[in-house]
């Protein structure tokens, strides 16, 4: 019976032969399973890299109106440095022209504006 060794290449104690043994099966499954699964993994991230590259445009998070306007910048780079109220009213100005209905996006930038006007003359008559 040949000594079996770690990978260091040192002998295994008598509590690592019964270690190695005891989840020897357990690594066969693992391997089978493994191995069943391979390919169904890779076709699906074939699918999904397919599907992404087909739709040439990420409505979520990266719809083209975000970079319509000529310079290229995106509204949220100019909006994450302003307050909540100002940084939505440049972002239905910058975007109004580029989605949907400019009127509406022009309406929801006055209603923002409206709101941080009243907000400042708040803070103004404290």
């Amino acid at each position: 019976m040949s000594v079996q060794k770690d990978d260091n290449g040192a002998p295994l104690t008598r509590s690592q032969e019964i270690m190695r043994l005891a989840f020897r099966d357990q690594e066969e499954r693992f391997e089978k399973k493994r191995e069943q699964w391979g390919p169904v993994w890779k076709d699906a991230f074939s699918a999904l890299q397919h599907l992404s590259s087909t739709q040439g445009d990420d409505v979520v998070s990266h719809p083209s109106h975000y970079t319509s306007h000529p310079s290229g910048i995106e509204a949220i780079e100019l909006t994450r440095h302003h307050d909540f109220l100002t940084g939505n009213v440049l972002k239905y100005l910058l975007r109004a022209p580029y989605k949907g209905s400019e009127v509406q996006d022009l309406k929801k930038a006055a209603q923002y504006l409206t709101w941080a006007i009243e907000e400042a003359e708040s803070k103004e008559a404290k």
